[in-house]
């Protein structure tokens, strides 16, 4: 194999684990998140403002891998 061809591989191997972990631990990571907030040892306007900002960092990681997903699926049609 080329080197080029190899690094290609590798990427997308990378790719695959990516995605398919994201998919497995999303869920735990957003409930996870939000418990974490409530019991962060800080006043409670203060919790909601956690996990507001908590919300919207893990919705956009997941819309990051969503993406990546979108990008490896792409790859594999021009192939």
């Amino acid at each position: 194999m080329r080197p080029n061809k190899v690094s290609g591989c590798i990427l997308d191997m990378l790719l695959f684990a990516v995605v398919n972990i994201w998919d497995v631990i999303q869920s735990l990571i957003f409930v996870g998140g939000v418990i974490v907030c409530i019991m962060l040892p800080v006043m409670w306007p203060m919790k909601f403002v956690y996990m507001v900002v908590w919300l919207i960092t893990a919705y956009a990681l997941s819309k990051l891998v969503d993406h990546l997903g979108e990008y490896r699926k792409k790859d594999k049609n021009l192939r």
